[in-house]
């Protein structure tokens, strides 16, 4: 059975910036993601699928409570280029299982090549997600947002690179591994040697 691809509208960075820190400032509400979805998108009807998913990806983000927890290293995290790009990726992809699988993918075709084009992508994921319109439709806002968080550039329109990220702070690397074992529940997170998995390709 095929999986859901479930994400169908592209939040922006500054977006999910403003509303995790709304949620960490204990000041989040319906209203204040409406107001921001309402800066991105027009219509009744987008405003309010953006909003729902401006709460899942900060307020009710699985990692929501660790950044809780750990505030102080969240903000130091972010002001640093490379982590700045796993912080929000692993955001995204603890949210949604899509963003995981489809870095998954980027992960094991960089460590072979240095382009990867959209065609290959849509590819490789049909084989999880089936050839239906919500795949590339999801793609079209998973990737913008991974460029514009700094995991990926994009040279010409089809085609992406990955960037060679400078990774500064613990946190950083400890929510990316925690967003995998948030997709990998019954593997176990003291044992595991994730570096060996293509998830990881884009801090070696």
């Amino acid at each position: 059975m095929a999986k859901t691809v479930g994400i169908n509208q592209r939040i922006s960075i500054p977006v999910m910036e403003m509303a995790m820190k709304a949620s960490l400032d204990g000041v989040f509400t319906p209203e204040y993601a409406a107001d921001l979805a309402a800066g991105e998108y027009q219509g009744a009807n987008r405003i309010a699928k953006a909003r729902s998913i401006i709460g899942k990806l900060t307020l009710r983000n699985p990692l929501f409570e660790y950044v809780q927890e750990h505030r102080q290293a969240y903000f130091e995290a972010i002001k640093y280029p490379g982590d700045k790009a796993l912080v929000f990726t692993a955001l995204i992809n603890a949210t949604y299982m899509f963003g995981y699988d489809a870095m998954c993918i980027l992960g094991k075709l960089f460590h072979v090549q240095e382009d990867v084009c959209t065609a290959t992508i849509v590819s490789r994921m049909s084989s999880l997600y089936a050839s239906n319109r919500t795949l590339p439709n999801g793609l079209y806002c998973i990737m913008p947002m991974y460029i514009e968080a700094g995991l990926l550039s994009r040279p010409v329109v089809g085609v992406y690179k990955k960037n060679d990220l400078d990774i500064r702070t613990d946190f950083a690397r400890k929510k990316k591994k925690k967003s995998f074992f948030i997709n990998n529940p019954m593997l176990d997170e003291e044992y595991y040697e994730c570096d060996e998995n293509s998830y990881f390709e884009f801090w070696k």
